[in-house]
């Protein structure tokens, strides 16, 4: 206890003397709510709230901020009260306590992942309006897993899945790298053992590869600049790696995708990172797409660093990062001061947009995780201005972006100046993306678009617009949005749209009255598509209606047909219009994702149209889904059917 003590106040040597004795007040005060009780460990609690705010202090938190993490259990605890907070320490700290406490105890009576969705709602809403809230837990959180080996073992796996799922991106989000790196190496080996020790044998097998020839280049680099650049390896964590693969360990063949080289430039001007890479170049053969300038377009978290990736060998690629150490102090190191001129940007803007729409819990958590917590791109409009997007992001979200009126009109997209893309393609970093807007007609394909947004405000500004499209047409899109879906699984359509006790059952399962207001929901982009064809599946599969039961055992019920959905190999028939340039249109889809057609064989359709009996290769259903959603976009095209 006296030793974190002296700790802390030591780090407070940079407040003002008035402020350091508020803080120290505080602390005083936190001993004594806090007195006589104890963690799971056996040490006094009060080291807990003292070491969260040590880490704080590190960055040079303000007072305000300090002392909301010396007191931020004692409300959760039931030693004070918010309003003996307010009247003791100000308005400003019981705010944050109040933030950042947790939920009563009458909460954790319910499952698991309703009490994570329901603290963090109450904790993201108070940091709608002060980001300093998710700092504290943050810091809270550190010092909780740094002492997970006091827990009993199922509470130790609960917080280290929980820190991985949620505080990783938290502390991505506010460029808190040296909480991120400690969350993911505390808490990839307890939440995911088997795995851990699998990844990290592979990749250390990987690393020795390349070892000789990285160090070999590190060393040459601080030989050779001397005092005005520091070089150095740094290497990515196991659970970060995991994650950049997928979670598929065949997927790491080789070290060329992980791990980097900072190189650190001692003066001050940033153009001596452009005089660094320009050298680098000069000696090594770059990679040109793999140039990225996150100096003159920093990064929404406020990372900044020129990339590049040179080749060490003829099949040896080596990533490196170039930063002064200003920046890097910055971006590594930050004070959370820094984000004091950043209210209003863009993690501001993520979370404002989370809040404004009433979700339940799993569309929150869904949007949260898709959002706020996703990693962020910048895209460049034909004007050269910047629009900061989650990763995955499409050209509707690119479109609601710049104005949500466009949407209503949106066509396509043109990409580098390119031919034109459907608007659904998703955006890459650093791409300049252009509108390809309808002339007064407006767009038939929001229906569709709904599920493929990454943006929460893009997603409810379709569906609000949806909700107040006629019941009719509602109807209509929705039995289209499940025909094609139906067809992509090989699922009975006839039976779905001509059988009442189908419907009724469907309707059901899926908690609806009947089956026109299902359609409408699902027209209206209420209920995910999805999760209608799931239960679709399931019913057919195990029909518990007697009247199916009897079609089923008669033959008269088609069996589902539903093939392994990671299947490489299907077969498609395309009927469209037989008009010129049909051809190359669905073939440029194919081409687009890179899907490899191993036949394409094209029949005149009387009178006007055409047949196209193409076999392809997917990696997954999730590319096979997209595609055909892509293939029914293009112009001319009538139906789809998937025949194995």
């Amino acid at each position: 206890m006296a030793g974190i003590d002296h700790q802390f106040r030591d780090s407070l040597l940079y407040l003002r003397v008035r402020d350091r004795e508020e803080v120290e007040r505080a602390l005083a005060r936190s001993v004594q709510l806090h007195e006589g009780q104890k963690r799971e460990s056996g040490e006094a609690y009060v080291i807990h709230p003292i070491t969260t705010a040590l880490y704080l202090a590190r960055l040079e938190a303000q007072k305000d901020m300090l002392i909301a993490a010396l007191l931020h259990d004692t409300v959760e605890d039931g030693h004070a009260t918010v309003e003996q907070i307010e009247s003791e320490f100000g308005k400003t700290v019981a705010h944050l306590v109040e933030g950042v406490t947790k939920m009563s105890k009458s909460l954790y009576e319910g499952r698991l992942s309703d009490r994570q969705v329901a603290s963090l709602r109450k904790m993201l809403l108070t940091a709608n309006d002060d980001l300093r809230v998710i700092l504290i837990k943050i810091a809270d959180r550190l010092h909780n897993v740094e002492t997970l080996s006091a827990l009993r073992q199922q509470k130790r796996e609960r917080i280290a899945l929980e820190t991985l799922d949620i505080y990783v991106p938290f502390a991505r989000l506010v460029g808190w790298w040296e909480a991120k790196k400690q969350f993911e190496e505390i808490c990839f080996p307890v939440a995911y053992p088997q795995e851990s020790k699998e990844w990290h044998q592979a990749i250390e097998r990987v690393r020795a590869e390349v070892s000789g020839e990285r160090v070999q280049f590190i060393q040459q680099v601080n030989q050779e600049t001397g005092a005005e650049v520091h070089a150095e390896l740094s290497l990515m964590t196991d659970y970060e790696i995991f994650i950049k693969m997928q979670r598929v360990l065949s997927r790491l063949t080789n070290a060329n995708a992980i791990d980097s080289g900072l190189l650190i430039v001692q003066r001050s001007s940033p153009l001596e990172c452009y005089w660094l890479l320009g050298e680098i170049h000069e000696h090594h053969q770059a990679r040109p797409a793999s140039f990225r300038d996150y100096i003159s377009t920093p990064q929404p978290n406020g990372y900044r660093a020129l990339h590049t990736t040179v080749f060490l060998s003829q099949s040896h690629e080596f990533r490196l990062r170039i930063q002064t150490a200003v920046i890097h102090e910055y971006s590594f190191k930050r004070k959370i001061s820094s984000w004091e001129s950043e209210n209003g940007g863009d993690v501001y803007h993520a979370l404002s947009a989370l809040h404004a729409f009433t979700l339940n819990d799993q569309q929150y958590l869904q949007n949260l995780q898709q959002t706020v917590l996703a990693e962020r791109i910048n895209v460049f409009t034909g004007a050269g201005e910047i629009v900061t997007l989650p990763a995955g992001a499409t050209g509707v979200d690119f479109a609601f972006e710049i104005d949500p009126d466009n949407i209503r009109y949106l066509a396509g997209i043109r990409v580098d100046g390119g031919e034109v893309s459907e608007a659904t393609r998703i955006l890459n970093e650093g791409e300049t993306v252009e509108l390809v807007l309808l002339n007064g007609e407006k767009t038939d394909r929001r229906t569709v678009w709904v599920e493929k947004v990454k943006s929460v405000r893009a997603r409810e500004r379709l569906r609000q617009t949806l909700r107040h499209h006629p019941k009719a047409e509602r109807r209509k899109d929705g039995a289209n949005l499940l025909k094609a879906e139906c067809a992509k699984y090989r699922l009975p359509i006839w039976w779905l749209f001509h059988f009442s006790p189908v419907q009724e059952r469907l309707a059901q399962e899926c908690n609806f009255s009947s089956f026109d207001l299902l359609l409408e929901e699902v027209g209206s982009g209420s209920i995910s598509v999805g999760t209608v064809i799931e239960n679709y599946r399931h019913l057919l599969i195990t029909p518990p209606s007697w009247t199916i039961r009897i079609l089923k055992w008669l033959h008269l019920l088609p069996r589902t047909r539903v093939l392994n959905k990671e299947a490489s190999l299907i077969d498609l028939e395309i009927y469209s219009r037989d008009q010129p340039g049909m051809i190359y249109s669905i073939s440029k889809c194919f081409a687009e994702r890179g899907i490899n057609i191993s036949k394409f064989l094209v029949f005149a359709f009387p009178p006007m149209d055409a047949l196209y009996k193409i076999r392809l290769e997917v990696k997954n259903f999730q590319q096979f889904s997209d595609l055909y959603d892509a293939i029914l976009e293009v112009p001319g095209v009538k139906r789809i059917l998937r025949k194995r």
